[in-house]
């Protein structure tokens, strides 16, 4: 933006406002993400009540589709979580967006019971989490692959801090996060609250 101030071209002039609005809503999102887990530090969560994982698993997925790969939901009965919405959401949006970034055509999302527990499975047929980085894939700022650029159309990844959060609300809430391999070969992120 100061480049353009200083150097102005009326040519340039989408372009360079496309290149600032993106690098904005980075930034935002990151503060957003590091306002969340501020807040969890604190011990500040919503209270917890029934949430329709079913529902909150179309409605992101809805939110991520568009170009890139297909984003496919099952669920084979209703299932609810002892959780937040906006937890939900958080957990969610950052799953899927992880697993359309590293997807190569494909991303399954289920919603399955299991005992006490109600599973949120998102599988993707990606490359996969190495299994030397799976222990340090929940940490605060890890990133599998730190040298990829994170700027620009072809930015691969944020700051790690999405999965650090969704490992943060899903175990305050008394939940489980894991990671492994996916049916289709790339990764599978599980996720267990207790049963509403």
């Amino acid at each position: 933006a100061e480049v353009a101030l200083v150097h102005p071209d009326p040519a340039l002039v989408q372009e360079t406002l496309g290149e600032v609005a993106a690098a904005s809503a980075r930034l935002s999102g990151l503060l957003a993400d590091l306002l969340a887990l501020a807040r969890a530090d604190a011990g500040r969560r919503p209270p917890a009540q029934t949430v329709d994982l079913v529902a909150a698993a179309r409605e992101a997925a809805t939110r991520v589709r568009g170009a890139g790969p297909v984003v496919v939901v099952s669920t084979p009965a209703p299932l609810a979580a002892h959780a937040a919405p906006a937890e939900v959401a958080l957990v969610l949006d950052n799953l899927l967006a992880n697993a359309k970034r590293h997807a190569a055509t494909l991303v399954r999302v289920a919603v399955l019971p299991a005992g006490r527990w109600a599973r949120l499975v998102v599988d993707d047929d990606g490359r996969g989490v190495p299994v030397g980085h799976r222990d340090r894939v929940f940490d605060r700022f890890y990133r599998v692959e730190p040298d990829r650029a994170r700027l620009g159309e072809d930015a691969t990844g944020g700051a790690g801090l999405g999965l650090a959060l969704v490992a943060e609300v899903v175990c305050a809430r008394g939940g489980q996060v894991s990671v492994g391999d996916a049916p289709e070969g790339g990764a599978r992120f599980e996720v267990r609250w207790p049963v509403a």
